[in-house]
Formats: C-alpha cells, structure tokens, sequence
C-alpha cells in the first residue's frame, strides 16, 4: 500500500511553517520505518529521526519558500506518498522597542518593530510570556508584559529582556525594557504655604526618564535631588485650601499627599 500523508506540522508551533533546525511531524499511513521511509523535503531527502508507520519526524534542513513535503517508501508495497504543503519562513529580527519603560505592576502593551514577525506566536518578557495580540503586519507585533512584584528598594526598576517566536525561530532582545515601581511619597516639608513655595517632597522610587509632580493636578517646576527627594515649586493655579500632590514616573502615580495653598 503506498504511503499516505494526513498531516504535517512544524515545533514548535505546530503549524505547517517553520525553519532550518526545527521539528517536522509527518502524520499518515504506510510511512515505513526509519529504514525504508525517507522524507522528501522539496528537492532534499531526511532520514527520519522516529518512524512508527504513521508518525514520523525530522530535522528541517535549510529551505526557501514554499515546498512539498511528501514520503517515499522503498521495498515491496512501497512507493510515494501525496505532498502538502510547507512554508519555510525566514528568522525574525526585533529593530525597536516602544515604550521601553513601564510599569511592574501595571504593565502597558509593547510594540516590537522589526521583520518577519507576521508569524509571531509567542512574546516572553524575561522568560515569562506576555499577552501577544494577533499579529496583522510583517513589520511588528505587539504584546503586554505579565505584572511582577515591585523591587521596594533602590534602583526601583527591573531590566526584562524580550523574546519574540516565530515560525522562523526566536529572536532575543536582551535590555528590551525597564518595568518600575510605584512612586510613593512619604513626607512634604513645608506641606503648607503659598503658590511658589519650595517643598522638599521625600519618597521613594523617584526614578525614569519621564517625571512629572503636580499640586492640585498642576504640574510643578521641580528639580529631582535623588531617587528619594524631588525639589518642587508649588506653581499658581490651585485655589487657597489643601491641594494633592502627586508624583508621576514611568512606574505609575503616586498616592496623593497634601499641601495645603495659603
């Protein structure tokens, strides 16, 4: 009986594209053994690793395009199977990461740009993997970090790499983003006084490349002194009464303090 294919699928993504180096499945009846079946891979013919008969598996060797893959069978009873269809796809590559900053316990979606991404199946942010939306574009992809547990100590951000997967293979930022804590504020000296007052605002977490501070919802001119202390005016605007005053970084906003307008 000459062999049949039913299927065929590529690992990691079990799908019928894939690249050099990875896992081909061949599902189907008649498939021989190690012995006498041999896959055909377009022009190329695979030993197969395993073959039961109806499974049996290979190493892609490198490809271009579109292929068949089919089975050939030697000996009595032998002969060729059907083909189906294989899709060689080139390895990704990942050129940009926006925002590089976020975050830890609230991360945003990030946006990978790069090539050959339209196959991404799977993004990892430090080994763990994010929340991926479908991909519609060759060009990038996009996928949300997984929240982690803030540092609650200096330098008050954690350094993830990034791995985006696709049915050409992986490719590895490895200082894709930084994810920081919550800023906190623990002390406002003087939290009392009129509009252009410097306060001195302690806390923690005070670091990234975007800062903000506002007294009621006003930003204020400020000077970071430390990831602990900012340097803040409060600026006019707020009406007379007690004000919230609110540090901004990357890691989120702070709760409110209060300093209360004279």
């Amino acid at each position: 009986m000459a062999p049949v294919i039913t299927s065929i699928s590529v690992a990691p993504q079990n799908t019928n594209q894939g690249s050099y180096g990875q896992t081909l499945t061949v599902n189907g009846t008649g498939l021989g053994t190690t012995v006498t079946g041999t896959i055909r891979i377009g022009a190329k013919s695979v030993t197969p690793a395993t073959n039961t008969g109806t499974v049996a598996t290979c190493v892609l060797p490198s490809g271009c395009g579109q292929v068949s893959v089919s089975v050939v069978v030697s000996g009595a009873g032998g002969g060729t199977s059907n083909g189906l269809p294989l899709y060689f796809i080139g390895s990704p590559f990942v050129a940009e990461i926006t925002p590089t900053e976020g975050s830890a316990t609230a991360p945003s979606a990030v946006t990978l740009a790069g090539e050959a991404l339209l196959t991404t199946n799977q993004v990892q942010f430090q080994g763990v993997t994010g929340t991926l939306v479908p991909p519609t574009s060759d060009t990038q992809v996009t996928a949300t970090p997984a929240p982690i547990a803030e540092l609650d100590a200096a330098p008050w951000f954690q350094v993830r790499s990034a791995s985006v997967r696709t049915a050409g293979g992986t490719f590895t930022v490895p200082s894709a983003l930084a994810l920081f804590d919550t800023p906190a504020i623990t002390d406002l000296d003087p939290d009392t006084g009129p509009a252009g007052t410097e306060v001195v605002i302690t806390g923690t977490g005070f670091v990234g490349s975007s800062i903000s501070v506002t007294f009621g919802g006003v930003d204020a001119d400020f000077t970071s002194m430390s990831d602990t202390q900012i340097l803040a005016t409060a600026p006019t605007g707020p009406v007379a009464g007690a004000q919230d005053v609110v540090v901004s970084t990357p890691g989120g906003d702070s709760v409110a303090a209060t300093f209360t307008y004279v």
